[in-house]
């Protein structure tokens, strides 16, 4: 098991909207945990592993393991699993694979923080890194960052830099870029979660939240906003809110300050 291009490859198995709940948990604890696929059950989980697909960590629903019982003869023991489960305990089901933890569905940041440095600790005894390398929070260069991007203007493609990038936005299973400066959008035929775990230099954009991931320089004030959230005036014509998701408060704030 290995880690590439410096980040934690993670498929969730989960409902859909639960699972990228829990894809934002944890990169709140570490950012660099790629979430590289949401799946709906523990057979999926297993197609995936098996078509070769690289995976460090798997993070998953227990109650959806009595729909596939007998996967978990076939799943690759040498991945770490992470139950997740309303009433956490341990069985001799679990105690077949890798399990590495059980956590409650209503854990707060703390628990999950806690169970996330057990894999840390774990993986660096395993292979020889530090926790203080991949695992960091600290923002890491990474080889893929682009230089610019592709993208469509009516039947037209331009090439845009990522400095000319304000915001990412998705919408309707389709992304935007929005132009710094001009405020024009542009459509961009790429996913925020790729943007945001291969693509960006995570110094200078920022996923605030599941739609819009943002460019530092575009961030104008930044205010408190209901429920525990922020809202931010972007530094272009933009008329709707751009709100900062209460689970993101904590590592947006020290994304900005650092």
């Amino acid at each position: 098991m290995g880690v590439e291009n410096q980040f934690i490859n993670c498929i969730i198995v989960h409902r859909s909207e639960d699972g990228y709940k829990w894809s934002h948990k944890f990169q709140n604890v570490n950012p660099f945990l790629k979430t590289v696929e949401v799946l709906a059950s523990w057979e999926e989980a297993y197609n995936y592993v098996e078509k070769g697909n690289k995976v460090d960590l798997i993070v998953g629903s227990y109650d959806l393991t009595d729909m596939h019982p007998f996967i978990f003869e076939k799943l690759d023991m040498r991945i770490p699993v992470i139950f997740t489960s309303p009433k956490p305990f341990i069985t001799e089901k679990a105690l077949s694979l890798n399990c590495l933890d059980f956590i409650n569905e209503n854990a707060d940041q703390e628990r999950i923080r806690k169970s996330f440095e057990k894999f840390q600790v774990l993986y660096s005894i395993q292979t020889g890194r530090s926790p203080s390398g991949p695992f960091s929070s600290e923002p890491q260069l990474n080889s893929n960052q682009k230089s610019r991007f592709m993208v469509k203007s009516g039947d037209s493609f331009l090439a845009k830099m990522p400095s000319e990038v304000a915001f990412f936005l998705a919408d309707n299973g389709q992304t935007y870029l929005y132009e710094m400066g001009t405020g024009e959008r542009f459509t961009i035929n790429q996913k925020l979660m790729d943007l945001e775990a291969d693509v960006l230099d995570p110094r200078e954009f920022f996923r605030i939240n599941r739609s819009v991931l943002i460019n530092i320089n575009a961030i104008g004030p930044i205010q408190k906003h209901i429920n525990s959230r922020l809202k931010i005036t972007p530094k272009i014509q933009f008329h709707e809110e751009l709100v900062v998701s209460r689970e993101k408060v904590t590592a947006f704030k020290k994304w900005v300050n650092q």
